[in-house]
């Protein structure tokens, strides 16, 4: 097999092709075959990891701009290899970075522009990216890229990207890096499913495709519009409500969703089963670190109206991370916690009203994970505090862990069968009687059909303190 070179477009996209043609021999040594229809019904799985993959691009946006350009591309590339990301592989070598990069910023943003005019990608792009660079290390074993490297030991990232690739060899059978419309046509013609591929894959799905507008759709081209159309719920506009678009728009969401997965990954590394029965058992100690938060916030809820406003918790945060009246606070704090804040404030009555009790427990482990997930602009109050008590840190895992029992890919929230499911794989009669119907109507609050991280916390203090006397 001829190996082209990095250093030349050409010789980048003969080694795009020679990827391709293996993961097409590796389908057909399990005799299997591409299958479009199919990986619609995994549309949701391969959802969870770009939900992922777009937490990991506003990490790498080191300067908030909502795009990653090379030089934060670079330093995440070099964090990860640091980390044993690439064992057994070469060094990371620039001209593979800086093509893969110039593979997916030529794509149009959708403005007109290009990544390459305004000098980073966007999150789709992002996509892409790890997409290419996933298919090259796995043609060469050698070979260091981003995208491989976010697959060393990842079976759910590995699975999300070996089904864009099958999705994508449904259309270019022969693998040879592009598909034309007639080739894009004929799939309806040769479906076992042709009716409902038609109802998919219509010629508005064909212009989506051919982004550069050459009438030929390369992998790149598909990834991008592959990675919209799995995410197409996401910009219904017209079936979200206000609060939930309020939380997607809160630009910690996606930070919530990485933190959860490097939680994930610590409890993974650690060989520890999520298991709430366990979590049910640590109740009396997550009560006492209950305790101690609600403490706090009777102390500066300095009006005794139940909540404490957003002003009142500076003192709060101060006591909480046990830092000195005159010890500097990074520049961007207040914004970070008043986005925390507006997460929390799950009744939604506002800044001026505050949070009371249990939307203060949300509060804090937020700031917990989000502490934990290191992001160099995030010093908040429970990381730190977490630092010097050992109980409260456990007592915050155990509600990660907790929820992770039910979201067990890390994506940011969970549904009723996914809770169902896991009170299956508990088989604890504490746990069944815990997880009742009555505690889904607790959990989902905004009525969404999905529990997202803060409701669950919300709920979960509920759960822990029932017995004590009502807060409100």
């Amino acid at each position: 097999m001829e190996r082209g070179s990095f250093t030349t477009s050409k010789g980048f996209r003969i080694n795009v092709i020679n990827a391709l043609s293996v993961a097409k021999r590796e389908l057909e040594s399990r005799n299997e075959k591409a299958n479009f229809i199919r990986i619609m019904m995994r549309f949701p799985k391969i959802k969870a990891v770009f939900d992922r993959l777009r937490a990991i691009h506003v990490r790498c946006d080191k300067d908030g701009d909502g795009e990653v350009d090379f030089a934060e591309l670079t330093e995440a590339m070099a964090e990860l290899f640091n980390e044993g990301r690439a064992a057994g592989r070469d060094p990371i070598k620039q001209a593979v970075l800086e093509r893969t990069f110039s593979s997916c910023s030529d794509l149009d943003c959708g403005d007109g522009t290009t990544a390459s005019e305004r000098g980073g990608i966007d999150a789709n792009q992002f996509i892409v990216l790890c997409a290419v660079g996933f298919i090259l290390a796995e043609e060469d074993k050698g070979l260091s890229t981003f995208g491989g490297m976010l697959g060393s030991g990842d079976d759910a990232y590995r699975g999300a990207m070996t089904d864009v690739v099958t999705a994508y060899l449904s259309f270019d059978k022969e693998a040879k890096g592009y598909f034309t419309a007639e080739e894009f046509g004929s799939f309806m013609t040769t479906s076992t499913r042709a009716e409902e591929a038609k109802l998919f894959f219509t010629d508005e799905r064909f212009a989506e495709l051919d982004v550069v507008k050459d009438g030929k759709v390369t992998f790149e081209e598909f990834v991008y519009a592959f990675s919209k159309w799995v995410s197409d719920d996401d910009d219904d506009d017209d079936d979200e409500d206000e609060i939930k678009k309020s939380r997607v728009k809160n630009p910690l969401t996606p930070r919530i969703t990485l933190a959860l997965q490097l939680s994930k990954s610590i409890l993974d590394r650690k060989k520890k089963e999520v298991n709430f029965t366990r979590i049910i058992m640590r109740f009396p100690k997550i009560h006492e670190v209950f305790d101690r938060i609600i403490s706090i916030h009777n102390k500066y809820d300095l009006n005794k109206d139940g909540r404490v406003q957003l002003n009142e918790l500076t003192d709060a945060m101060k006591e909480l991370m046990a830092t000195s009246e005159d010890e500097p606070q990074d520049s961007d704090l207040q914004h970070q916690v008043e986005n925390i804040f507006m997460l929390s404030d799950l009744d939604h009555h506002g800044l001026e009203e505050g949070l009371d009790v249990k939307e203060f427990i949300v509060f804090c482990t937020v700031g917990f994970i989000l502490a934990e997930a290191g992001g160099k602009s995030i010093r908040l109050l429970t990381g730190e505090a977490s630092e010097i008590n050992a109980e409260y840190r456990k007592a915050m895992m155990d509600i990660v862990a907790a929820y992770l029992t039910f979201d067990k890919e890390g994506k940011g929230y969970f549904t009723s069968d996914e809770m169902h499911a896991a009170k299956s794989d508990g088989g604890s009669k504490d746990a069944d009687n815990l997880l009742t119907p009555e505690r889904w109507r607790e959990l989902d609050i905004d009525h969404s059909g999905r529990i997202d991280f803060e409701e669950f916390v919300y709920a979960f203090s509920t759960w822990v303190r029932a017995g004590d006397d009502d807060d409100e």
